[in-house]
Formats: structure tokens, C-alpha cells, sequence
């Protein structure tokens, strides 16, 4: 069974990254199965979202192809829903003086439904390998949208598991990557410039995957994990310094908290 997911395209050169709320994000779609019916989006927390600023840009079903199965055909399909936080990315871009200005700041949900209802099978054959087959998928996609969207380095840095709201036990995978933040140069009074050195920006891709009865839910988002401060003293002359403080201000554990939130909405 092959599984993939698709990423809508946005131009990002190496300076921009993933956020969250997140990334990586993330609008993210699961393909890799085939569907003789339609499947239902996952039920997400709407008021939430909404009052959090968050807007539906993409819902989006996915087919793909049949794999046999303990004697049985088994076909799929998954629908997904991708939200954007568009005050979140202005927010991001005035932070960076223009630097990041088209962060993908994403949540996204998907349902992946079976026929036949993986609980129709033999003993219970076959589900933890589409489990198995659903989460090594889902990473390695995630992992090529965040390298596409500038983010080097990624490796992957923990599992666990985390319980959604509903009670299931959902499989954790964390990556994490930087993206590298090139020197921001100011003028000084004399016409020379004022560089800062700024120190890489880290990302988090976080996903967690679950079994709902029949179906298969996943859930994720990327997000900045460490804030970035630095501070610059530059002599102009013999008389004259500056002093420069960066804040951006971003606040990497309620990002990850608010994305565990959702995540562990998802119905």
C-alpha cells in the first residue's frame, strides 16, 4: 500500500519557514487510498479555529489504488481539511521587518476511510500495517514540504503518544529543522550599514496518527520552537554607539500547545 501527501504550493525562498500553529506547516492533504465512498471530513473544534483566527482554505479528497489484504481488496480514501492563521502570519512578517512574509501557518485534519471497514477483517489483519504504513508516509511527505519550504537539516527528534479527546491513544512523531536567517542590515547616520547576525530559526513538524473505529485520523501542524533574541552594540565613532535589542517575541509552548489542542480535537 503507497500512501502520499500533498502540499498546496506557495513561493518561499530559504529566509521563510513553517509556523505553526502549524506549519509545514502546514496545508497538507493524505492521499495513498482508494475510496468507494465518500468519506466525511474530520470534525474539527470550528469555534475554536475560528475565534483563534484561523480560516478553512482547503478541503480536499484523495484517492489513490486497492491492496489485498488477509484475502480481502482493500480500498481507501481520505479527506482533509487545511486551515490557515492569516493574522498569526502578518503578525510573523512585521515581526521580521519583511524577512518572513508568506509563512504557511497551518493545522490540518484528515479522515482516511476503508472498504471494507478495517474492522470487517479477519481477526483484526491488517490494521496495524495501513497504521504503520499511514505514519511513514505521512512523515516522509511532511518532511519534503518543510525542506521545499526552506527548512534544512530536518531529522527526526522523538515519538510518543498522546491521548485525543474522544480517549484513543494517538502515535506521536516530532521532526525538527532551522531555517537559516540571513543578516538584517540597517544604515547608520554616516550612510554605513549595521548588520545583526541573527541565529537560525527552528522548526518543529509535529503529526500523530490514530485509529477511530474503521478509519484512520491524522493530525498535525509545524511551528517555530524557539523564540529569537539577540542584541547589537556597533560604534559609529570615537562619541557615538548604538545598541540594538531583537525580540520577536514568539512564544514556541503555546504554539505547541494550542496545535496538541486541535490535534487532540480531531474527530
Amino acid at each position: 500500500m503507497f500512501m502520499t501527501l500533498k502540499f498546496p504550493r506557495t513561493d518561499m525562498d530559504r529566509r521563510r519557514f513553517l509556523a505553526a500553529a502549524a506549519g509545514s506547516g502546514v496545508a497538507t492533504a493524505v492521499a495513498g487510498c482508494l475510496a468507494s465512498a465518500s468519506p466525511s471530513p474530520p470534525d474539527v473544534p470550528e469555534d475554536r479555529l475560528e475565534s483563534d483566527g484561523w480560516g478553512l482554505v482547503e478541503e480536499e479528497k484523495a484517492e489513490a489504488f486497492s491492496e489485498s489484504i488477509a484475502g480481502a481488496e482493500l480500498t481507501a480514501t481520505a479527506t482533509t481539511r487545511t486551515y490557515e492563521n492569516e493574522p498569526l502570519r502578518s503578525e510573523l512578517a512585521e515581526k521580521t521587518l519583511g524577512e518572513v512574509t508568506d509563512a504557511p501557518v497551518s493545522f490540518f485534519a484528515s479522515r482516511i476511510t476503508f472498504d471494507p471497514d478495517l474492522t470487517d477483517l479477519p481477526g483484526g489483519v491488517g490494521g496495524g500495517q495501513i497504521l504503520d504504513e499511514v505514519e511513514t508516509n505521512v512523515r516522509a511527505t511532511l518532511e519534503a514540504q518543510m525542506a521545499a519550504h526552506g527548512v534544512e537539516e530536518i531529522e527526526k527528534v522523538g515519538t510518543d503518544t498522546l491521548t485525543v479527546d474522544a480517549g484513543m491513544e494517538a502515535r506521536q512523531t516530532d521532526l525538527e529543522g532551522v531555517v537559516p536567517f540571513e543578516p538584517v542590515s540597517f544604515p547608520a547616520a554616516d550612510g554605513a550599514p549595521v548588520a545583526i547576525e541573527m541565529d537560525d530559526i527552528v522548526v518543529v513538524g509535529r503529526m500523530a496518527v490514530w485509529r477511530v473505529d474503521g478509519s484512520v485520523l491524522v493530525g498535525g501542524g509545524a511551528f517555530p520552537a524557539e523564540n529569537v533574541e539577540t542584541s547589537v552594540e556597533e560604534d559609529l565613532s570615537s562619541a557615538i554607539s548604538v545598541a540594538i535589542d531583537v525580540d520577536l517575541g514568539l512564544e514556541p509552548d503555546r504554539y505547541a500547545e494550542d496545535l496538541f489542542d486541535l490535534i487532540r480535537a480531531i474527530e
